[in-house]
């Protein structure tokens, strides 16, 4: 990667390199998945993520006051820096905010973050489980969906999990990717410690849509056994019998 002084203009010469990544295949795939109305380059994430441990080292936090929100990757590009450039915390948490707010627009932006958060998580385990709770009180879905992710990549663990699963509870939205991350994240924890999200179910006060999506992805998963999938799918039918409807 070249040296650049990190100017506006600079930007753009940074900008043609990412052009020269492109990967047409990948960008014709990623467009269907990604349901963005933002351009995709085509850039294959590994890629990016090389990419943004460079950015990290030669331009540091002054990549943030240039970097742009115009294509899917450069808007992911900020988080990824986010992530990797060294800082306090607290100061991370302000890049955070303003990724998660501003720069987020579709699922990928979320995860991808979210799953790239491993070593500053395991350096700060309470204080970023406290700023992802704070995301889920956020009328801004993709907000809610970060703390959502952020939960199910790095506190489905003791001594998180059983408030994790009651924070997922107690979000209420109708907005198809946040119902998504509560189902995936309610799957994955069954595939970690089924006996506890047993015992959550019990009295869930989720809608029937999440049970319907997290029913979908436990019989998806490699990791949940079959016995378990037949007691989800019996589960998932007294759901339905209390009187919820399947829309």
């Amino acid at each position: 990667m070249r040296e650049y002084g990190w100017t506006a203009e600079a930007y753009e010469s940074f900008y043609k390199e990412l052009l020269s990544l492109q990967d047409e295949k990948y960008r014709l795939f990623h467009e269907k998945l990604l349901c963005s109305a933002l351009p995709v380059i085509g850039i294959r994430i590994p890629v990016l993520r090389q990419k943004a441990k460079e950015l990290a080292k030669l331009a540091g936090k002054d990549f943030f006051a240039v970097c742009k929100k115009d294509t899917y990757e450069e808007r992911l590009l900020y988080g990824l820096v986010a992530a990797q450039v060294p800082m306090e915390f607290k100061e991370f948490l302000g890049y955070c905010d303003i990724y998660s707010y501003e720069f987020v627009e579709n699922w990928a932006h979320c995860d991808v973050f979210c799953a790239s958060l491993k070593k500053i998580a395991a350096k700060n385990q309470d204080a970023l489980f406290e700023h992802a709770k704070g995301y889920l009180k956020e009328e801004n879905p993709w907000v809610v969906r970060v703390g959502l992710i952020i939960m199910l990549s790095h506190y489905l663990k003791e001594p998180y999990l059983q408030e994790v699963l009651l924070k997922t509870d107690q979000v209420d939205s109708d907005f198809y990717y946040v119902q998504m991350a509560q189902a995936w994240l309610l799957a994955t924890a069954w595939a970690k410690n089924p006996e506890m999200v047993h015992q959550y179910l019990e009295g869930n006060s989720l809608s029937y849509e999440v049970k319907a999506k997290f029913v979908q992805k436990a019989r998806e998963s490699f990791r949940v056994t079959p016995e378990d999938k037949a007691w989800l799918s019996e589960w998932k039918k007294t759901q339905t019998a209390r009187g919820e409807v399947c829309l």
